[in-house]
């Protein structure tokens, strides 16, 4: 019967000092810090979505597929309320994906296919409203929503493809080519030739322990279209998606 009373007396005094360490989950109050720093690092899935099916009727198989990277940069963190801050960060990031394409014309006697692999980095800045909610003493709880602009630094872009066609004899002639490009430095009439500047729209949650540790996750898309323009040309659109995971640590 002591023990038990003991033990009570003590979770009445741990349920008292948490009580005592309540914080409002919406706390409007002044910050303590206007201005924060913090480092972050973690990894990203990216993609990208086209209408490359719409405007080429050849295309008979169109696939993306989206293909792990990382990315490593830091934020400052400038707090208009203790619920609410600007956060602006600079990161370095590598991205990447693969496209399998496949294509087929009865007039020209052709068909063809080619599998493409796209890796390039790049700086981005993203430009984030923070709503932060305190769920418990030392854990607060975040809703991110915001702009961001990146900027293509290089990158690569592996094609290989292979052609059938008949000739005018009857013949059927077979050929395969691998080619190697500079992803950014692709000629609009290139497949996949993009712009270096891409702007869009970044969306994310995430929680903060113990005023330092941070873990989050994202979701970025383009809103602006990266498909290179030339006269004559299909009306391409090509837009980057990602998601992303990072862990952080507040200064």
């Amino acid at each position: 019967m002591r023990k038990l009373i003991f033990t009570i007396l003590i979770a009445a005094g741990c349920l008292q000092a948490a009580a005592e360490r309540t914080v409002p989950f919406f706390d409007t109050s002044r910050p303590d810090k206007v201005i924060a720093l913090g480092l972050r690092a973690g990894m990203n899935s990216s993609g990208v979505a086209t209408n490359y099916m719409d405007k080429q009727p050849e295309l008979i198989q169109s696939n993306f597929y989206w293909h792990s990277g990382v990315q490593v940069g830091a934020i400052a963190d400038l707090s208009i309320r203790k619920f609410l801050a600007i956060e602006v960060g600079l990161f370095w990031e590598r991205h990447g994906y693969d496209a399998a394409m496949m294509a087929a014309t009865a007039e020209e006697d052709y068909m063809g296919s080619q599998f493409t692999r796209v890796r390039y980095n790049d700086i981005h800045i993203p430009v984030l409203m923070s709503w932060r909610f305190n769920i418990l003493p030392q854990a607060v709880w975040s809703v991110d929503l915001g702009p961001y602009f990146s900027y293509g630094l290089s990158g690569t872009k592996k094609a290989d493809s292979y052609i059938a066609f008949g000739e005018e004899d009857g013949q059927l002639v077979f050929d395969h080519n691998i080619s190697n490009q500079k992803y950014f430095k692709a000629d609009p009439k290139d497949f996949l030739a993009v712009n270096r500047f891409d702007a869009g729209l970044k969306v994310g949650t995430g929680l903060a322990f113990f005023s330092h540790y941070t873990i989050s996750v994202y979701y970025q898309r383009s809103v602006k279209n990266n498909a290179k323009d030339f006269d004559g040309g299909a009306d391409y659109r090509l837009r980057n998606c990602s998601w992303s995971v990072n862990i952080g640590y507040n200064f």
